[in-house]
């Protein structure tokens, strides 16, 4: 309830209004005298002093038209800022006027009043209004939303109204947008399809108990999209933060999603080697119904399509928080070396296409969409990552566990980048790429794994290892291996060669294991040589003592997906050399030491080549 002191406040306030030149006022102590007709107004509700003032017959048309007459004569407190009929233009009227109450309600009535008390004042500061429909509005002491007032601090029963001179725009926010996109169906359509309702409990009206379960009076329902939080990582309804979304029109979704669906092309049962078990194994589709909270079996063309459509909105939402996205909200510019960061985590190089292929920019109240008609972000940097394996180990039930044969131990070394500076030598030999990956910005070691003669059954054996895979795409890689020479730790180190083979053991489109000698088809070179009298299938790597080799093993397409799965190829690798001789065991490295398995996309792989 309005208090007596606070009636005589809004009623000094009033009288210092001036009609349309405002003047704020501070001290009520000064008045003395109140006009009967202002003391009549402050015992009005809101709803009596707007549907009686001749300034505001359109506000008081759409608040009758939508019902909200009723909320404006009800005892709770607002601040209603009222724009005048002069500053409604007829064409924004009769479009409202001509709306459902949930369209006038929330882009007219709600966006205009706000609960509790919001006077202006003399000392007041420049602040934000969070109206009804959570849009939030700049409040000064000379305007409200950027709009002078005509008349302030009018006072009623049940709460202040100001009168502006102007309307104020509403805009969707970007959540709310997606139902009114044109000409972008495709996404649209997605989108809605995980669209759900729940009871906003803050905004409702408690009612009674009834068997024990809270009922409401007033019960207010909200929208909210949980599916697309979870992959885009943000709440496209936060009106406190600024985002840019982009949105692909139809002919950039569908050329996106021909490019994407071939990577995820699921077989629906894929027996493949599991390298704990040492045996073959069955693996099918399956994910988790959290109705029955148990394993279900799932269509692998649904699983290919809800794939390809999760990848395409994956990385569409940029937050101004981050200085390196502002070019994307109009701020700065991008050059090719430019990179941004999604919501979900992504680093995204070639930004500046998606400027080049902006169609069209729309303001929202929390950011801007920029609709886009091609999806320009690099494929290895979105749906069709470089697969890395550093360790020849698989994660059972959180721990490590070896797969590999014929050793006990395995050991990670990681040596400070420091201690190789001016050892150019020992790197000559690797590509610009991988020195992304084997010195990461994020690390201050050069690291690998090794195996030793100690830790090898017998110290004749010969130590292989067996790389799993995991989350193979259906698609072609270039595949490596990155060798490491004892010299990287002890400089000293006698230079021994090794010999190595690799075979890949995949799974074909008909579920058939296989075992392929890599380089698949791959003749005698400088580097891969065949050992004395063997045929040339069996091809040998001879690697160059002393130096970090990067093996190249040539390109492999594996013609289904692996993404998700327990199931996975294996890239085994092992000595060709006996050691049973400690001729041999003197003349050829019998340790194995490895700085990871790298499987790079064919287009990855040509960009750094070209």
């Amino acid at each position: 309830m309005i208090t007596k002191n606070m009636k005589n406040y809004l009623v000094a306030c009033l009288l210092c209004c001036g009609g349309a030149a405002v003047t704020s006022c501070t001290d009520y102590d000064d008045y003395n005298s109140v006009p009967t007709d202002a003391l009549s107004a402050a015992n009005n509700t809101l709803w009596e002093n707007i549907s009686s003032d001749q300034q505001l017959t359109k506000f008081a048309a759409l608040a009758k038209k939508c019902n909200f007459s009723e909320s404006l004569n009800s005892p709770r407190f607002y601040t209603v800022w009222a724009p005048i009929d002069g500053s409604i233009s007829d064409a924004e009227y009769n479009r409202l006027l001509a709306s459902d109450s949930a369209t006038i309600v929330k882009q007219f009535m709600q966006h205009h009043i706000t609960e509790y008390n919001y006077p202006v004042t003399a000392a007041q500061d420049s602040a934000t209004i969070i109206t009804l429909n959570a849009k939030h509005h700049p409040f000064t002491q000379a305007s409200f939303d950027g709009f002078p007032y005509n008349a302030i601090n009018l006072p009623s029963s049940n709460g202040l109204m100001h009168k502006i001179n102007g309307m104020s725009e509403f805009y969707y926010n970007l959540y709310e947008n997606i139902d009114n996109l044109e000409g972008c169906d495709n996404l649209k359509s997605y989108i809605q399809k995980y669209d759900e309702y729940y009871l906003d409990v803050n905004a409702s009206v408690i009612g009674p108990l009834v068997d024990g379960k809270q009922t409401y009076l007033d019960s207010v329902l909200k929208k909210r999209n949980n599916v697309i939080r979870s992959i885009m990582r943000v709440d496209l309804e936060d009106e406190d933060s600024t985002f840019c979304m982009l949105v692909p029109n139809d002919k950039a979704w569908d050329d996106a999603y021909a490019k994407i669906n071939p990577c995820y092309n699921y077989i629906p049962k894929m027996d493949y080697m599991d390298l704990e078990k040492k045996t073959t194994v069955a693996s099918s589709i399956k994910a988790t119904d959290s109705k029955a909270d148990k394993a279900v079996e799932v269509d692998a063309a649904e699983l290919q399509d809800s794939l390809t459509r999760r990848n395409i909105v994956r990385n569409l939402v940029f937050s101004k928080n981050n200085e390196h996205n502002l070019p994307l909200l109009g701020v700065g510019t991008l050059t090719p070396t430019d990179s941004v960061f999604s919501t979900s985590g992504s680093y995204l190089q070639n930004a500046q296409t998606v400027l080049e292929h902006t169609v069209a920019i729309d303001e929202m109240s929390n950011g801007m969409t920029r609709t886009i008609d091609s999806l320009t972000f690099r494929p290895w940097q979105t749906y069709n990552p470089t697969i890395i394996v550093k360790k020849p180990v698989k994660m059972v039930n959180g721990r490590e566990v070896l797969t590999t044969l014929k050793v006990t131990k395995l050991t990670t070394h990681n040596v400070p980048f420091d201690s190789l500076a001016g050892r150019d030598s020992l790197f000559s030999k690797v590509p610009r790429m991988f020195r992304q990956w084997l010195f990461p910005s994020t690390s201050r070691f050069f690291s690998y794994v090794a195996v030793d003669s100690a830790n090898i059954d017998g110290t004749t054996g010969k130590p292989e290892f067996c790389f799993p895979l995991e989350n193979v795409r259906s698609t072609t890689y270039h595949i490596y291996v990155v060798t490491v020479p004892a010299q990287v730790e002890e400089p000293q180190a006698i230079l021994r060669p090794y010999y190595l083979r690799f075979y890949l053991s995949w799974t074909d489109a008909n579920n058939k294991q296989q075992l392929t000698v890599l380089p698949e088809g791959a003749k005698s070179t400088s580097e891969i040589t065949t050992d004395d009298g063997e045929s040339t299938a069996t091809l040998t790597y001879v690697g160059d003592p002393g130096r970090v080799n990067v093996i190249d093993l040539g390109e492999f397409t594996f013609p289904a997906c692996y993404y998700g799965l327990d199931a996975y190829p294996n890239l085994m690798m092992m000595h060709t050399k006996t050691y049973t001789s400690s001729a041999n065991r003197k003349k050829y490295d019998q340790q194995m030491r490895v700085a990871g398995v790298y499987l790079v996309p064919k287009e990855y792989n040509d960009y750094w080549a070209n």
